[in-house]
């Protein structure tokens, strides 16, 4: 019977994160993902943003694993492979009162090439801006990043140090065994660990009700997007934000590492994970990036998307072990700056962990995860000569992201891999350009099939009941259900 040291419970980027962090100890670390991938849930839908020390919160422990986290950043790119867009941000004031707010914000980040502009200023830096500002706050340490990309990347880092991780298994509960925990999946699968953290994201309370503990009530708000082309790279050069209230940073324009214009998310309570898109909420984004940019280019949206965020009453983290079961610690209410902080979370989590008697022995054989290049970013001689060594990087699949068929046999053999159609998006960006997959779309099945060994009626778009391809007889019933 093997035991694992920690069992985590979620492949969201706190999930990932924490496995990371430990990866570098002599550990057995088993991941667990009820999905069929990692950064299925509520990682996978926000904007991105790795806000500066503006933004952190004073006296909660949201502000502390926040600030831990800023000091991970470095370290975690080198180690990781990634490159984040450093683009810094403007916070823009529309009247006297607004402006006083970014008295706030500069003194709270203490930013020394931070600085409060005025709109002549603004206006050199941004020129589309709304021209009526009164002032703004430009805080040079602000970095977008691909959710998607970070999480990922973790994931492959941390399987590269010996991290399982095993995706499909949707853990229903977990009881003492002897000095361990036996910990049972809804397909019957059992494993033992000492530790069990939970970072099941939205479903962190149910989980933790599940384990016998009651935790406090999510409330879940949602928040919409448009995504704009990429032929709009260079509209705007910084992150745009309103002044922020108690509730949210605003509706803000944010440009992306792969070149799109982000645009939201607006702020809405919801029912659960529902991660519809509305006219209303659609038109409420619009009217709030309009008043940051009047002429802001709404016809190159290319699609639409929400993502939901899991709120505690107090508004503040929860991590805690449980009273119950001692080698069981809880996560929860890990809303914005989640992804920000995951670093600083995962740093936090390994201290209440050797509290509790783990050991965390640095490893000195951590091995540095090295992403390939895409072949969108390749000079034309790079190309030449990846396609010399592999025709495969000669045969374009997708058009509006020249992703090859190399790098989609690279996702489909990766650890952990993809398994469906988004989980190749997520990877290489298929799917993700200007026609949304009407050309790669055509292709993927067979690929998927012949590469993958996933039959083409039974490829999902994503989680369950999501099939990409469906026989004559199933369009019918689907047509009668309808």
């Amino acid at each position: 019977m093997k035991v694992y040291d920690v069992a985590i419970v979620g492949g969201g980027v706190v999930g990932c994160a924490i496995a990371w962090y430990l990866a570098h100890c002599s550990l057995d670390i088993l991941l667990l993902e009820k999905q069929e991938d990692v950064c299925c849930g509520v990682s996978k839908a926000n904007t991105g943003i790795l806000h500066s020390r503006s933004y952190w919160t004073p006296g909660t422990l949201k502000g502390e694993v926040h600030l831990r986290s800023l000091s991970w950043f470095e370290r975690a790119f080198r180690e990781l492979g990634l490159s984040p867009l450093r683009c810094g941000a403007l916070t823009l004031a529309f009247s006297r009162e607004e402006a006083r707010h970014l008295e706030v914000l500069k003194k709270r980040g203490a930013i020394a090439e931070a600085a409060i502009l005025s709109p002549k200023e603004v206006l050199a830096i941004e020129p589309r801006v709304n021209p009526e500002i009164h002032a703004g706050y430009f805080d040079p340490e602000t970095m977008v990043i691909s959710p998607f990309a970070l999480t990922i990347a973790l994931a492959e880092g941390a399987a590269l140090n010996g991290v399982e991780i095993c995706c499909g298994k949707e853990v229903v509960a977990a009881e003492p065994s002897g000095r361990f925990l036996r910990i049972r999946c809804g397909d019957g699968t059992v494993y033992h660990a000492r530790f069990l953290v939970n970072c099941a994201g939205a479903s962190a309370v149910h989980l933790a009700r599940n384990l016998g503990d009651s935790l406090p009530p999510l409330s879940f708000f949602r928040g919409q997007y448009f995504v704009l082309d990429r032929e709009c790279q260079g509209f705007v050069r910084c992150v745009l934000y309103p002044v922020p209230t108690e509730k949210s940073k605003g509706i803000l324009v944010a440009p992306t590492p792969e070149g799109n214009l982000l645009l939201g998310p607006n702020f809405e309570p919801t029912q659960g994970e529902d991660t519809a898109t509305t006219r209303k909420g659609l038109l409420e984004v619009e009217r709030g990036v309009q008043r940051l940019v009047p002429d802001v280019p709404l016809d190159r949206v290319i699609t639409t998307f929400s993502g939901v965020r899991p709120t505690l009453p107090e508004r503040d983290f929860l991590i805690a072990f449980s009273p119950s079961l001692p080698c069981v610690l809880h996560l929860a209410g890990i809303e914005s700056p989640g992804l920000t902080a995951c670093f600083g979370i995962a740093e936090y989590v390994g201290e209440l962990l050797a509290r509790r008697g783990l050991p965390l022995r640095e490893r000195n054989d951590f091995r540095l995860r090295v992403p390939s290049r895409a072949f969108r970013e390749c000079s034309l001689e790079e190309r030449e000569c990846l396609i010399r060594e592999d025709p495969d990087w000669g045969k374009i699949v997708c058009r509006c992201e020249e992703v090859t068929l190399a790098e989609v046999k690279r996702a489909l053999r990766a650890n952990p891999p993809a398994r469906t159609l988004d989980g190749l998006k997520r990877r290489v960006r298929v799917f993700a350009g200007r026609c949304q997959g009407s050309f790669c779309g055509m292709h993927l099945p067979r690929i998927l099939e012949n590469e993958g060994g996933i039959p083409v009626h039974g490829l999902r778009k994503s989680g369950p009941g999501s099939f990409y391809v469906l026989r004559r007889d199933e369009v019918a019933a689907y047509a009668e259900v309808r």
